[in-house]
């Protein structure tokens, strides 16, 4: 599946979010949560998750750019499963981090989802925008690799 689009959520008393229905049949047999690296959280489906894991044991431990990337990406993952309305707890840690309250934005990231504070995600796409055009631009010079190649 791949994940598009934008979607004004609120977070419950309870710290749950309901992901949108169209995405759900994706999380049906659970959801991975983890610390983006732009101060959002990053929604993984469990195949899309173990590819990340992949990609990483990749990584030579040797390096200690490559064993904080794995600090950063693993310590905070949080395995959960979407409740019968659709909703996932988001852990404290992960809502701290972001930034979130009440209001949340998911946003379709192509593999996965992220879920942005309202605040964040505002303040994102108003630069997605002003730089649409150099990002294109650098993206044009990046050579494109393949999920799990290395």
């Amino acid at each position: 599946m791949i994940f598009s689009g934008e979607f004004d959520h609120r977070i419950d008393s309870q710290g749950r979010i309901a992901i949108p229905a169209r995405f759900r049949a994706a999380f049906a047999s659970g959801i991975v949560l983890t610390r983006g690296y732009d101060q959002c959280i990053v929604a993984h489906t469990p195949d899309q998750w173990q590819r990340v894991a992949e990609e990483m044991a990749l990584r030579p431990t040797t390096q200690a750019n490559a064993r904080r990337l794995a600090r950063l990406t693993f310590s905070g993952a949080y395995p959960a499963e979407l409740d019968r309305q659709g909703r996932v707890l988001i852990p404290g840690s992960l809502r701290q981090y972001a930034g979130i309250g009440e209001e949340a934005v998911i946003v379709g990231a192509g593999t996965f989802l992220e879920i942005w504070s309202g605040e964040r995600w505002a303040v994102e796409r108003r630069a997605l925008d002003e730089e649409a055009g150099q990002i294109a631009e650098r993206a044009a010079d990046t050579p494109f690799q393949a999920p799990g190649s290395a």
